[in-house]
């Protein structure tokens, strides 16, 4: 008897829940896309402007960098394969999200569900800065600024740690030409004390 394929995916299957994974990325991937749309397009017509004087050679160099930052700015989705979903568009939505400094993490409360940690530095959180920014009609590099310095993290292991005990201050200076002692210039003979 020949196998009988179902129409609709099981959804207990290990392959369908792949499957549902991978529609959802490439739809927020696509949603990515739009938003930055407007913007990446604004800095392509700048770019080329700029570069309209240059030799073919040179002008394509800054065309090919160009696109290299514009695609620096978007979801991969070889790259952000396991990209979370969820941080990522509780970023990207402004969701109500609230820094922990104890964890060094945002966290987002929500209803009946364990709370959504969403960590800085990580992609979720810089694709999710990104795509709030372009949606504001920011322009491609002060979206670019904003993601970099907003979605850097120490690493714990390089956080600063409070000293023990407060550093002894001496006055003084260690600086060698300020160590040897100077002695005052001799006093022209000739010269009268008060001129």
């Amino acid at each position: 008897m020949p196998d009988v394929h179902a129409s609709a995916p099981d959804p207990h299957d290990p392959m369908s829940a792949d499957h549902d994974r991978l529609a959802e990325l490439a739809a927020e991937i696509e949603r990515h896309r739009y938003l930055l749309r407007h913007a990446a397009d604004d800095y392509r017509v700048r770019v080329i402007q700029r570069v309209r004087h240059l030799d073919p050679p040179d002008q394509q160099l800054v065309l090919d960098q160009a696109e290299r930052f514009i695609d620096a700015l978007m979801i991969n989705p070889v790259r952000h394969g396991d990209l979370d979903l969820d941080a990522y568009r509780a970023i990207r939505d402004g969701a109500p999200v609230e820094f922990d400094p104890e964890l060094r993490t945002y966290v987002l409360r929500r209803a009946g569900r364990p709370p959504l940690v969403i960590r800085p530095g990580l992609p979720e959180h810089r694709l999710g800065v990104i795509a709030r920014l372009a949606g504001l009609g920011l322009r491609l590099e002060q979206i670019q600024v904003v993601a970099v310095t907003t979605a850097q993290m120490v690493p714990p292991h390089e956080a600063a740690v409070a000293p023990d005990q407060a550093p002894e201050v001496k006055r003084g200076t260690t600086k060698p030409s300020r160590r040897i002692p100077r002695t005052r210039a001799p006093e022209p003979r000739n010269a009268r004390p008060g001129h």
